[in-house]
């Protein structure tokens, strides 16, 4: 073959693969317009091989994302604040604000990934199994490898998440070169130097990076926010830091901006064209949502008299009241006037369910119940609202079950408000006696110290008060556990005090809150009643008995100290001791040993509680052990607190609480050797003390329900400590967030 032939065979060819080649860019640029008004959100997870665990991320797809497999897209990794989950920026509105926006053309088409960090991310640890390096090395991973990613990426996120954002975008800054923070809770002291983000802003290159911060005026994480601001600019970095005029540390603050945030994020992908490969397969199978699926002191003693709480009740008309019960872990915690009515009137309700028996009794006292409800037998009603926690059962009194929790109506108690419940009516011979119900209202830490000092002193206790003071109230017996005495002169002493620097003590004009809120016991169980010293213990001990309040697990002597305290008549029996010391803060009779003699909280010793606690199981119809046990920083309990808790409740408890941990923690439903069902709640959280962290400003009360002597149930009140001193009840939205990490993800029911 001829050279001019071989040129034109060559030539020929090339024709023919231009034309191909503009034929087949033909077909990706004529790709027909996205005419889909919404993204995609779903539920993924990942297997952690470094935690041993599954984890769980939600993901955002854009606009058309599964009809055309050949796009590529920046991705945003958006991080929750603490006690939060990965669905924190869904309920903050961002799904709404991409849609529109993308779908307008405001924001680029992309991918937004919303990692669960779950209790990982709120510790302070660095190693490999860090939240950041499971992020890394793990999450980010898995997300690209299965998502069209191109190499455009952000990372932001909320208080704590804010924190992990700047901490993974300072040590990648090649990777990461947009970095939000919204309220990032920043500390000079809670992460070593070289891997605390206010300190890695000053040794890394910030060239080619942009940095967002933004907070409310009255946010309690402001002063590292303006660290962090005030180091970005010495460094001369591209940043942005807005200090809105008003606003806090909440979701309703953060709701507001999520629109400036995402404008933040995207600035530098506006003008860029999403990335256009070669044409490939699509993938075998599209993505599917996933649903998730101590040692103690050994000293026998005698058990020593109880001390009793005497109750007056007025006596009162019997009912026939039917209550409103879901399953422990619901995130219910009030009914509305209107559904009751509903009910009542025979209407359909949504989540209804009724077991035969109760239908039958509430047919027999002359309500009309609609046909259309769901019934179940029984002893199938247990299950069935297990299996569904939307469900709501109405139910007599005495049969509601520990593991079930009793519904406020327009978050006010029913049995404080029965003449207008219109599920109860008055008979001869109902099945409720208001005299026989009694209900008890345990708190967590009280401590007047520190800040809350300052607090008190700027606004007064009667402000302190008011946000709980209607609530606690209305119980038989309030009960909180005090861990500060008074002195004269707080905090300012001229002599050393046990408790060395962290010594605490409160103003004698602040105690005036206790009479405020009508308490009745006040547990001596806390580590500090002793750091001023034992004269001052033994004068704060008068004045809780000058005062009317019964004490419980401290006082002047061994036997006071150990005294169990006898409730309703006798019918409940409460009993109360320290785990961890330390010495000088446990009472003491023996001259001969450490500290010498001294009043103080009952050690907790199994040889004495062996011998008391069954004995007061014989006695009363329900034995309740409060405790101090070892102070951890998690919401969920250590190996130590489950053993001890679990054998107090072998022993004869039928309750079984923690009033020291200062994060809430979650609950168990021990069923004991015995076979008896009992209550275990390993943290209640803080009730006055001035942590303004998000899980230690975040707190529960437990009302137990006793009647007739039996633990019937509990009901919650799930709480929020503002401005350093004062408690009050969430509000709606506060509430359900707060019980979902509660009771579904830190729980696992």
């Amino acid at each position: 073959m001829t050279n001019l032939a071989n040129s034109k065979i060559r030539t020929l060819c090339m024709m023919i693969l231009a034309a191909l080649w503009l034929s087949l860019a033909a077909v990706v640029t004529a790709q027909p317009a996205c005419t889909e008004p919404s993204g995609t959100v779903t539920r993924q997870t990942y297997s952690s091989g470094l935690l041993g665990q599954t984890m769980y991320y939600t993901i955002y797809m854009p606009p058309c994302y599964d009809a055309d497999y050949n796009t590529t897209y920046p991705t945003l990794y958006l991080m929750h604040g603490s006690n939060e989950d990965d669905g924190h920026w869904v309920r903050l509105g961002i799904v709404d604000l991409l849609d529109a926006g993308i779908t307008s053309g405001d924001l680029p088409p992309m991918l937004v990934v919303l990692p669960f960090g779950n209790v990982i991310a709120n510790r302070n640890r660095f190693d490999a199994l860090s939240w950041g390096n499971i992020f890394m090395t793990e999450l980010l991973p898995t997300v690209e490898d299965l998502y069209r990613t191109d190499d455009r990426r952000a990372i932001g996120g909320i208080s704590r998440g804010g924190f992990w954002a700047y901490q993974i975008a300072l040590k990648h800054p090649d990777l990461f070169p947009i970095v939000g923070g919204h309220s990032a809770f920043f500390d000079l002291y809670h992460a070593p130097e070289e891997e605390n983000p206010l300190h890695l802003v000053e040794s890394v290159d910030l060239t080619n990076m942009r940095f967002w911060l933004d907070r409310g005026k009255d946010d309690f994480a402001y002063e590292g926010l303006d660290i962090m601001g005030e180091r970005l600019a010495a460094q001369q970095a591209d940043y942005q830091y807005t200090i809105q005029p008003e606003g806090q540390h909440n979701n309703a603050y953060w709701s507001q901006y999520v629109a400036d945030y995402l404008a933040f994020y995207v600035a530098d992908w506006l003008d860029a064209q999403p990335s256009q490969p070669q044409p490939t397969s699509p993938p075998a199978s599209a993505f599917a949502t996933n649903t998730p699926s101590s040692p103690l002191a050994a000293t026998a003693q005698p058990t020593p008299e109880a001390t009793a709480l005497s109750t007056t009740k007025t006596g009162q008309s019997t009912w026939n009241a039917f209550f409103p019960v879901v399953a422990f872990p619901s995130l219910r915690t009030s009914i509305s006037s209107d559904w009751v009515a509903q009910v009542a009137n025979g209407e359909a309700v949504p989540d209804l369910i009724l077991d035969t028996d109760t239908l039958a009794q509430m047919q027999a006292t002359g309500l009309t119940i609609s046909s259309d409800v769901q019934t179940v037998a029984p002893d199938a009603l247990r299950n069935a609202l297990w299996r569904d926690y939307n469900a709501i059962t109405l139910l007599p009194i005495d049969r509601i079950g520990v593991d079930m929790r009793i519904l406020w109506l327009d978050d006010v108690p029913i049995v404080d408000q029965l003449e207008s419940y219109a599920l109860a009516l008055p008979a001869s011979n109902g099945n409720f006696d208001p005299s026989a119900l009694y209900r008890l209202t345990l708190s967590g830490v009280t401590a007047l110290t520190r800040q809350t000092t300052t607090a008190l002193d700027d606004n007064g206790i009667e402000w302190a008060a008011s946000g709980i003071q209607d609530y606690v109230q209305r119980s038989d017996a309030f009960h909180i556990s005090n861990e500060v005495s008074i002195y004269p002169t707080c905090p300012q002493t001229t002599e050393p005090t046990l408790g060395g620097p962290t010594s605490f003590c409160s103003k004698p004009e602040h105690f005036g809150l206790l009479p405020l809120l009508d308490v009745d016991i006040v547990e001596l169980s806390g580590n500090h009643n002793n750091d001023y010293g034992y004269q001052v213990y033994t004068d704060t001990y008068a004045y809780y008995q000058s005062h009317g309040m019964a004490t419980v697990g401290g006082g002047l002597t061994l036997e006071e100290a150990r005294r169990p305290l006898l409730l309703d008549d006798g019918a409940v029996a409460m009993l109360t001791c320290n785990i961890p010391g330390p010495y000088y803060a446990l009472v003491n009779e023996d001259a001969s040993l450490l500290g010498g003699l001294r009043p103080g909280a009952a050690a907790c010793d199994w040889d004495w509680l062996s011998q008391v606690l069954p004995e007061l199981s014989q006695q009363a119809g329900t034995v309740i052990v409060t405790l101090q046990h070892f102070e951890i920083e998690d919401y969920v309990p250590s190996d130590e607190q489950r053993i001890d808790f679990r054998r107090l409740a072998d022993l004869g408890a039928d309750v079984v609480i923690s009033t020291a941990a200062h994060k809430p923690q979650t609950f168990e439903f021990y069923t004991t050797q015995s076979g008896e069902r009992a209550l275990l709640h390993y943290g209640l959280g803080n009730l006055f003390f001035d942590q303004p962290f998000w899980g230690n400003s975040r707190f529960f009360m437990d009302t137990l329900y006793i009647y007739e002597s039996r633990l019937v149930g509990v009901e919650l009140f799930p709480g929020l400590i503002e401005d350093l001193a004062r408690p009050r009840l969430m509000t709606p939205d506060e509430r359900e967030q707060f019980l979902f990490f509660m009771l579904r993800q830190q729980n696992g029911f």
